[in-house]
């Protein structure tokens, strides 16, 4: 096994300190006193699938290559795109796209509208590399630059299932979302922000400055409605689509404002990413190690999901 960025592996000791809290911190000692014996096996059972999901992201982020692949000259462009995507609680909302129309509640969630949005464009453009991050209290990079869009698209199907949570923060997802790009690289840098625009903490207009200095466009996708809804889960909060805030992040940028109710939506961003740069055509032939990070991002993605499945039922008192 070969990685592309080895260095990466030292995330690893970050187990160490979560290992030493758990067995020697005093809060952990009367936790353990305190829960009934078939609460603390699936505490530990969350725990432990918490701790899968931190090593998997780790390893594939670290850019796993084995077995030999075949690759030939071929059309490449000189575009990065890194998809932001909104994972946070109002994402689950059914008020935008459903059935060609708005307003319905029986079509798509927001979440699943913005990524059909990004996986078509991803499908129409394999001669581009894609990266993903994901945000709800925090964003992080879940899948690193690649030519590979079969495992982008495979990375999307899965986001789709992926559990939402409360606390939205655009700053740091656009923030990660930025930190994707490698700066000795040439090509244009392009962020897909797939959200609906409400933050509750952070300042989207800070990181959205920090893109424009650093020459990267932010393209915005708003999903959801002005009129809102009731957050799944919670009685009494409404969610609205803020699209002031994605048309400034589009606009401060030189991007593109897309509304996801629009039908032609994914025809827009995939004419857009087009247009920012041209074809290159890479000759001749090499053979390589096959490029296996997506197992892993996938593991991280399915584990970190058992983990809070878990521990919900630990919150239920089961």
């Amino acid at each position: 096994m070969v990685m592309n960025h080895p260095w990466v592996l030292l995330g690893f000791a970050v187990f160490i300190p979560l290992i030493l809290v758990e067995y020697f911190s005093p809060r952990e000692k009367r936790i353990k006193k305190s829960l009934p014996k078939h609460l603390m096996v699936r505490l530990k059972v969350s725990r432990f699938f918490f701790k899968l999901s931190l090593a998997c992201m780790i390893i594939a982020m670290a850019g796993p290559h084995w077995g030999i692949g075949q690759t030939t000259g071929e059309y490449h462009r000189l575009l990065d795109t890194v998809i932001a995507i909104d994972v946070s609680r109002s994402m689950e909302i059914t008020d935008g796209f459903a059935d060609g129309t708005v307003g319905g509640t029986a079509g798509l969630s927001r979440l699943e509208r913005g990524l059909a949005i990004v996986r078509e464009a991803v499908t129409a453009m394999p001669e581009t590399r894609f990266a993903a991050a994901i945000s709800r209290n925090r964003g992080i990079v879940a899948v690193p630059l690649t030519w590979d869009s079969d495992a982008a698209i495979a990375f999307l199907d899965a986001a789709g299932s992926s559990i939402t949570g409360r606390g939205t923060n655009l700053e740091s997802l656009v923030d990660a979302a930025a930190s994707a790009f490698q700066p000795s690289q040439p090509a244009a840098k392009v962020i897909v922000l797939v959200s609906d625009g409400e933050a509750l903490s952070g300042s989207l207009k800070a990181a959205i400055g920090r893109c424009k200095r650093d020459g990267i466009i932010v393209t915005a996708i708003a999903v959801g409605s002005e009129e809102g809804s009731l957050v799944p889960g919670e009685d009494d909060v409404i969610s609205r689509r803020d699209s002031k805030a994605m048309q400034m992040a589009a606009g401060q940028t030189g991007g593109v404002y897309i509304d996801g109710n629009n039908e032609d939506a994914a025809e827009i961003l995939t004419a857009h990413l087009r247009s920012l740069a041209p074809e290159s055509k890479t000759g001749g032939n090499k053979k390589e190690p096959q490029s296996h990070w997506f197992m892993f991002a996938m593991l991280a993605i399915i584990a970190f999901g058992a983990s809070k499945v878990s521990l919900l039922k630990v919150g239920s008192g089961e």
